[in-house]
């Protein structure tokens, strides 16, 4: 009975001996392969939703399908991730073949799908092509109004460039006669300075930024 009793202590003793230790290691075996399975490339298909960004002078209206399915090959955990958007871009060409009604067919390259993550590429598109209904824009140049509160009497401002390019549809053409920048408070502006400010506009604008000078008026004049 002794023996057996001490050949079970030695045997829990061995088990025991250093066991932080062995729970560490057991641990960080655990960390690598978590690792080194996310860091495993692999191909996988996924289904996403599709935004069309246009390149040329026109809007898309209208499009379809509005999801694909991509064949897609990456590390595990960006196909998860990508997974979970479930949304990618797609540059759509400068130059459109259309019909009179505005309605034509673009081809689905796999280089000119946007993915939201780095490291994977596509391999292949279902289906290679999509249906759009598009509407020209004209180029129209309008004045900028500057949106500002704060502005002190000894102030004076200047917008550089005070004109820009918006890229309109032509029916809407004349519902846009001017645009605004984004909203900035100067009352804590005391001296000369020079601000960025963004165009606010649902049409792009170009450019889409413009400089706002800042100069204090001399005493006088």
């Amino acid at each position: 009975m002794a023996t057996s009793r001490g050949e079970m202590k030695g045997i829990l003793d061995f088990i025991f001996y250093k066991f932080h230790y062995k729970v560490l290691a057991f641990v960080f075996a655990i960390l690598l392969w978590l690792l080194a399975t996310n860091k495993e490339i692999t191909e996988a298909e996924i289904r996403v939703s599709i935004n069309p960004i246009p390149t040329g002078n026109y809007e898309v209206v209208d499009y379809s399908p509005k999801e694909i399915e991509l064949t897609v090959e990456g590390y595990r955990k960006d196909l998860l991730i990508l997974r979970e958007k479930g949304q990618v871009n797609v540059l759509m060409p400068k130059e459109l073949s259309l019909k009179e009604n505005g309605k034509g067919r673009v081809e689905l390259k796999e280089e000119n799908i946007l993915l939201p993550v780095s490291s994977a590429k596509v391999k292949k598109v279902n289906p290679k092509y999509i249906d759009v209904k598009v509407e020209k824009l004209i180029k129209k140049v309008v004045p900028v109004k500057l949106e500002a509160t704060g502005i002190r009497r000894n102030l004076k401002l200047i917008l550089s460039p005070n004109y820009v390019i918006v890229y309109v549809p032509e029916k809407r053409k004349k519902e846009v006669h001017l645009v605004k920048t984004e909203k900035i408070d100067l009352s804590s502006i005391k001296g000369n300075a020079e601000i960025y400010l963004n165009i606010v506009s649902k049409f792009r604008v170009e450019p889409d930024r413009v400089k706002l000078i800042i100069r204090t008026k001399q005493e006088g004049r």
